[in-house]
C-alpha cells in the first residue's frame, strides 16, 4: 500500500487531521493554482482553497479515493465551477474546457527572476511579525497550518488569517513596484 493510500486509510479509522494534513500538504500549490484559474483573483482562489481542504475530510470519509492527486483536482474543480455558479458567474465553455484540462499551475514562488525575489524580500518586510513569521513558515519552509500553530501557539484560525493577509498584502506590495 503507498503513503497517500496508508493516510487515507488512518485518516479515515482515526478522524485525526494530522493525517489529512499530511496528506494535502504536497498538494496545496496544486489546490490554489487550480483555484487561481478560475477566480483570478488571490483572496478567492485562498477562500477556496481552504474550502477545499475543508471539505475534502467529509468526502473521503464517504468516498473510496484510489488516486488522491487526480481525485482532489476533480473535488477542487467542481468547488471552483459550483462557486462560480453560485454567484451568477457565467464560465464559456471553450474557457471552462480549457480550464479543466490545462495541467500548468500557476503559485507566487514559481518564478525565479532575481529582480522580483529582491523584491519580494523587501515586500516581506513590510509585513507584519506575525504575517512575515507565518508567510515564512508556510511558504518557505513548507511547514503545515498545524506545525505552525504548535511552533507559534497561535490559534489554528490566527495562522490561516496571518498567511492570507500577508500573501495579499505581499501581492498588493509586488504590483506597486
Amino acid at each position: 500500500m503507498d503513503k497517500e493510500s496508508q493516510l487515507i486509510t488512518k485518516f479515515k479509522e482515526t478522524g485525526d487531521q494530522k493525517f489529512l494534513a499530511e496528506l494535502y500538504k504536497p498538494y496545496m500549490s496544486l489546490v490554489y493554482g487550480l483555484c487561481l484559474k478560475y477566480f483570478r483573483n488571490t483572496h478567492d482562489a485562498e477562500d477556496a482553497a481552504m474550502d477545499v481542504y475543508i471539505s475534502i475530510g467529509n468526502k473521503l470519509m464517504r468516498h473510496d479515493v484510489n488516486n488522491f492527486k487526480s481525485w482532489l483536482y476533480v473535488v477542487t474543480k467542481n468547488h471552483c465551477l459550483d462557486k462560480l455558479r453560485s454567484r451568477g458567474t457565467k464560465t464559456p465553455k471553450e474557457k471552462e474546457a480549457q480550464l479543466m484540462y490545462s495541467e500548468e499551475v500557476f503559485h507566487p514562488d514559481s518564478n525565479d527572476d532575481d529582480s522580483e525575489v529582491k523584491q519580494l524580500k523587501k515586500c516581506m518586510e513590510t509585513l507584519s511579525d506575525d504575517q512575515r513569521n507565518c508567510v515564512n513558515m508556510f511558504y518557505f519552509q513548507k511547514r503545515s497550518y498545524e506545525e505552525i500553530t504548535k511552533a507559534t501557539k497561535y490559534s489554528w484560525g490566527q495562522v490561516r488569517s496571518y498567511i492570507q493577509n500577508g500573501r495579499r498584502n505581499l501581492k498588493n506590495c509586488m504590483e506597486k513596484a
